[in-house]
């Protein structure tokens, strides 16, 4: 299965604003829109270990109950 992330990046005052709509508070900036992109892929890497990690924690929290 192929999941597709898409991204937005807009002026906002002297910067740039860029986000991620399928993932929600996934929003950074830069002063370029260069700058803002990369941070936008640190945003979605973090965004999505963090993801990954609490679902690790439930699950194993669901198996131990279930021991």
């Amino acid at each position: 299965m192929n999941s597709v992330i898409s991204f937005k990046v807009e002026r906002d005052g002297k910067e740039f604003h860029a986000w991620c709509p399928e993932l929600p508070g996934c929003h950074t900036h830069g002063n370029t829109v260069s700058k803002a992109l990369e941070n936008l892929k640190d945003a979605v890497k973090l965004y999505l270990d963090t993801v990954i990690e609490e679902e690790i924690v439930a699950q194993t929290s669901r198996m131990l109950d279930e021991a």
